[in-house]
């Protein structure tokens, strides 16, 4: 396991974290046993993953809880960077908030299903767009002051929002979306993060396991769960044109011994800018698969290779995508 320092925490964290959304068992990912959701907990730790992600979203809380259960039964607390998040309420229209005493209420939640006094990464979930920025960075700051959280963060922020943030609270981390097929962050959010001292935290690597080629070679139905159902890139015109491009990279993959899965992975997390990388994991095999991505590496050659490649189907989605939504 590779480890890199990651926003003002006292101790390294994998380049590979785990992301822990489908511990909840909710109507996103459907069903999840917790038994299943510990021996992933275990494989990730035993492999060397040291920050584990989670939220109160997850399963109204059921996932802070499963995480907590497992650091508490291995009392292995000092040696996790435990990341969660605030700021989501599906009791409220639209889901956001971030009023001060929802804050308050939320982190005391997660203290007490994480079973710990501290959290060392806290951010907000998603930016509450009835609210200024400035009011729920105060109210970071004062958890940061007090020592609840160690490092301060933020999830789905743009440059304007990170900047008004920052007028408030410190800042150490971004998590955004960052895949193949989700390279947005790459024009402005890099460099800024970069140019600021704020690491990143990048989730959906896998794109919602579209880029394990599962759905296009292995005769996989795609799931009705919410994540799937929604993806356009798992629907025509699109489907047939991410199939022919994983198609080439599956071919490279196998070069080198790997799966779709593997490839992809070891891609994002050497990826310019990239602190860390969350990778899901519904059962033991999965997380084994995953850290496999590990402790290799795709030469320049393959790498020009795959930005071709990358950009011709970027155009071609773009393309389709204008015929589809004018």
């Amino acid at each position: 396991m590779e480890y890199r320092k990651y926003g003002n925490l006292n101790k390294a964290a994998s380049v590979l974290g785990l992301g822990s959304w489908p511990f909840g068992g909710d109507f996103w990912w459907g069903s999840q046993s917790d038994r299943d959701s510990l021996e992933v907990l275990q494989t990730a730790f035993e492999g060397g993953i040291n920050l584990i992600d989670t939220a109160p979203i997850y399963g109204s809380g059921h996932s802070e809880e499963v995480v907590g259960k497992f650091i508490k039964a291995g009392g292995i607390r000092k040696k996790i960077i435990l990341a969660t998040k605030l700021g989501l309420d599906p009791n409220t229209k639209g889901y956001h908030n971030l009023k001060k005493d929802r804050m308050l209420r939320e982190i005391d939640e997660s203290l007490k299903r994480l079973q710990t006094d501290y959290i060392d990464l806290y951010q907000i979930h998603w930016p509450d767009p009835n609210l200024p920025v400035g009011e729920s960075a105060e109210m970071m700051r004062n958890f940061y002051e007090r020592g609840l959280i160690k490092s301060v963060g933020v999830s789905n922020y743009s440059v304007a929002q990170m900047r008004e943030f920052m007028k408030y609270c410190p800042l150490h981390s971004l998590q955004p979306p960052y895949n193949m097929f989700r390279r947005e962050i790459e024009n402005e959010i890099i460099p800024f993060c970069a140019e600021n001292n704020i690491s990143i935290i990048s989730y959906s690597p896998l794109h919602g396991a579209v880029l394990t080629g599962k759905y296009f070679f292995d005769g996989v139905k795609i799931p009705g769960d919410a994540v799937r159902k929604n993806l356009t890139d798992l629907k025509e015109p699109f489907f047939a044109v991410n199939k022919k491009f994983l198609a080439e990279i599956k071919k490279t993959a196998e070069k080198y011994g790997k799966t779709l899965t593997q490839f992809v992975l070891n891609w994002t997390m050497t990826r310019k800018g990239i602190g860390c990388v969350l990778i899901g994991a519904r059962n033991k095999k999965q997380i084994e698969e995953n850290l496999k991505a590990l402790g290799w590496s795709i030469t320049a050659c393959d790498l020009a290779s795959i930005n071709k490649l990358l950009s011709e189907r970027d155009s071609q989605i773009a393309g389709l995508a204008n015929q589809v939504y004018k």
